[in-house]
């Protein structure tokens, strides 16, 4: 049996103008999950990461805390779906997440999580003229899995450092379900929240989903999203 260990990202920086950076706790929360995986003993013949900026950093900070060196391959079909993207198509006044975030925060503006939530239903129900619809966001993502698949050895693991869209999409796929799963799972994917996977010849199998025992030891460094 062969193992896919999927790392979402350490905390971005939500309210920055740039998000796609991690923090001072999100780099280390990554130090710290590379510290639990290598007392895992777990030594991944496969080590990947997305190409966004907070995937590089959670991956350089996850290899100094487990001590597998610098080696890293990178791999755009690990790349979150496009928020800006489903914001903006959803309502054309926001052209990125952090500004709908600003417009839909505090007294009177409304609530942020109600209005990102309908931008992601019409983007999973297939509405609006989005640049990656669900479906091809989902294909892309399981193409990237079945490369690692094809790639482990009999009793290899890979280790992917990776965003929580993304792991949501590859948990719905081993569940069988679709977007309806998706929404019922949305959410469950914390700050480098670990997605273990396990591959023999009966296919894929879920062990885990939104790990964080790592981050239950460090309180301090637990996020709130």
């Amino acid at each position: 049996m062969s193992r896919i260990i999927l790392v979402r990202h350490g905390e971005a920086s939500w309210h920055a103008e740039d998000y796609d950076q991690v923090t001072p706790k999100g780099h280390a929360q990554a130090v710290v999950v590379g510290e639990e995986l290598r007392a895992r003993g777990i030594v991944p013949g496969v080590i990947l990461s997305g190409t966004l900026r907070r995937h590089r950093e959670t991956a350089a900070g996850l290899l100094e805390g487990a001590g597998w060196g610098d080696a890293v391959e990178e791999d755009e079909r690990w790349n979150e779906l496009d928020a800006d993207d489903i914001v903006r198509t959803h309502d054309p006044r926001h052209d990125t997440m952090t500004a709908a975030l600003a417009a839909h925060s505090g007294d009177g503006a409304g609530d942020f999580q109600e209005f990102f939530g309908a931008a992601m239903g019409a983007w999973l129900a297939g509405e609006g003229d989005h640049l990656e619809p669900y479906a091809v966001f989902t294909d892309r993502v399981h193409a990237a899995l079945a490369d690692v698949v094809a790639r482990l050895e009999p009793m290899g693991t890979a280790v992917v450092v990776t965003s929580g869209g993304v792991q949501n999409a590859v948990a719905t796929a081993i569940l069988g379900g679709g977007p309806a799963t998706w929404e019922r799972i949305f959410g469950m994917f914390p700050n480098t929240g670990l997605v273990r996977i396990a591959h023999s010849e009966r296919g894929l199998r879920l062990l885990s989903m939104g790990e964080i025992s790592h981050l239950e030891r460090r309180p301090e460094l637990l996020s709130d999203f």
